[in-house]
């Protein structure tokens, strides 16, 4: 981890108090229009709609600006009396210092009210920089550079964190990394739009970036994993699709015609983990517009597995192979003790489908298909890993038992048809974090919302019966065995009708929105918003 330093907004981001800047710059353009000075054009932040007046009326602006910062300076002191820290900010500043990470704290509030609250609250930092110590304050870049600086921070060592849209401008005008955090009252679209490199509840949240918590078992926080694509991901003019969060798989040019690739682990479950990495790849080749023709299979084992164990794997894999028609070329088999059960690895190569049509922007209202049922992988990988649900539903049970062939966790041929029937968006097969991350991730991609309808969601019946009795989400079960389609709306008839002829369930369960929310419509009319995680709900039960 290349970050030493981390520059912190005061107001909003480390304390909790209330300032009323709208009333604050009324209170100060009544005295302006008093004074009948010129007034600025345009609506500007305070500070810099008083530059703005000395600019525009010089000397004769002396006796109102002194008026003014009065104000303003009074306002703060007011405000600084109910002021207190963000919940578990004193603990987490405490624990980056001892870490050994540089804090400093810029603000435009002034600096005498501020350093007072810091030493009353007992919040450690190195340095602060208020309004008064800079000729421009954030959002010029100058204010956070001349921090950077004061801490002997690279800009490649330096994190700038602040609730509002100012710190995030300030942060990309001087090429350095920012989190944008939504204590102060912003919502994620004003840090999105600016291009805030991660965004969280608060300042808190970025113990997993800075190596001050363990990560959690599963897939990492997406927004840890963007950060490592764009930063480390080498590519060249071959690659057409690299990676991304809600791509299935990579593309690239070859002289003859474009191959999609993709790797994938099953950690999640050790019998019949050959069938699932085979599968599992297979179908996020197709939902890149190809037919998976060559596969790869790294095979670790743990110590103690007798030779039976491993010629399992290998015949459970070539019977997949045969299955969908695909050729096993290579790979790598181990026992090593790093692994305390077979983890196997499956790389998938495919051949780009001819003339197929791919429309790249989505629009309000385009259409979301759900292709099957949610939690057939889950169900399955629950049936085998739970003796308390062998015990508690043996039927049910044994008929998840076979749900990776029955009704299978293959998509292959359902992608295949979407893209050889209708334009499509994008497809995703919703793997660990299930449904709800799926959907997550597609909306991350196209930088939209859906609205989805709890009614047309179709769950697979003991996926159902096994989340309720354990006590998790459906919606984040691992899901491989179904298939999201996000198509234009006028085309989304059109592929349904294609699916029913063919006997496959499908449902369009939602719509594609402006604003970036996920809302599910319950059943019983209410709406509530949709939250994902990287951590599987199988995870932990």
């Amino acid at each position: 981890m290349q970050i030493k330093g981390l520059i912190f907004d005061f107001d909003g981001t480390i304390i909790r108090q209330e300032i009323d800047f709208v009333k604050i710059f009324q209170e100060i353009r009544n005295l302006l229009l008093s004074h009948k000075l010129k007034e600025p054009a345009r609506r500007l932040p305070i500070l810099e709609y008083l530059d703005e007046v000395k600019r525009l009326n010089g000397r004769n602006a002396e006796t109102f600006l002194r008026q003014a910062h009065k104000i303003l300076l009074e306002r703060e002191k007011q405000a600084s009396n109910k002021a207190q820290p963000i919940k578990g900010i004193p603990e987490f500043l405490d624990e980056l210092s001892d870490a050994g990470f540089a804090v400093g704290i810029v603000t435009r509030n002034s600096r005498p009210i501020v350093e007072k609250i810091l030493k009353k609250k007992k919040l450690r930092h190195h340095i602060l920089l208020a309004r008064e110590d800079v000729r421009k304050v954030k959002p010029h870049p100058s204010h956070i550079d001349i921090m950077r600086k004061k801490l002997h921070l690279k800009k490649s060592e330096t994190l700038v964190a602040g609730d509002h849209p100012f710190d995030v401008i300030a942060a990309r005008k001087l090429g350095v990394m920012s989190c944008g955090v939504l204590s102060g009252g912003k919502k994620r679209d004003d840090f999105l739009s600016e291009g805030a490199d991660f965004i969280y509840e608060d300042i808190t949240h970025l113990r997993h970036l800075l190596g001050l918590r363990e990560l959690p078992e599963g897939k990492i926080d997406p927004q840890l994993l963007r950060y490592l694509i764009i930063k480390y991901c080498v590519l060249d003019k071959s690659v057409l699709t690299g990676p991304e969060i809600g791509g299935d798989a990579a593309v690239v040019r070859t002289p003859s015609s474009p191959v999609v690739l993709k790797i994938d682990p099953v950690t999640l479950v050790s019998q019949d983990a050959g069938e699932y990495a085979l599968n599992i790849s297979a179908n996020d080749v197709a939902c890149m517009g190809a037919v998976p023709k060559w596969f790869l299979a790294s095979a670790i084992f743990p110590p103690g597995t007798i030779f039976p164990e491993i010629e399992k794997i290998f015949s459970q894999i070539s019977a997949a192979c045969r299955k969908i028609k695909i050729a096993w070329v290579g790979g790598h088999t181990e026992i090593s003790g790093s692994v305390s059960k077979p983890v196997i690895t499956g790389a998938m190569i495919g051949e780009k489908l001819p003339d197929i049509k791919q429309v790249k922007k989505i629009k309000e209202n385009d259409a979301l298909l759900l292709v099957k049922e949610i939690g057939i992988e889950g169900a399955s990988i629950l049936a085998r890993e739970k003796t308390v649900l062998r015990e508690k539903f043996p039927v049910i049970t044994k008929n998840a038992l076979v749900a990776i062939r029955k009704p299978g966790i293959s998509i292959v041929n359902e992608a295949i048809i979407a893209w050889k029937s209708v334009p499509v968006m994008r497809m995703h097969d919703p793997t660990e974090g299930g449904l709800a991350s799926g959907i997550a991730e597609l909306a991350e991609s196209f930088g939209c919302g859906f609205v989805v309808e709890e009614a047309k969601i179709r769950i697979y019946k003991p996926a159902q019966i096994f989340s309720d009795y354990l006590g998790i989400d459906v919606y984040g079960l691992i899901s491989s065995g179904c298939l999201l389609v996000v198509v234009p709306e006028k085309f989304a008839a059109g592929l349904v009708s294609v699916y029913r002829r063919k006997k496959i369930p499908v449902s369009v369960i939602g719509f594609a929105t402006r604003e970036r929310k996920l809302l599910l419509k319950r059943k019983n009319g209410s709406v509530k918003e949709i939250f994902s995680s990287a951590r599987d709900q199988i995870i932990g039960v």
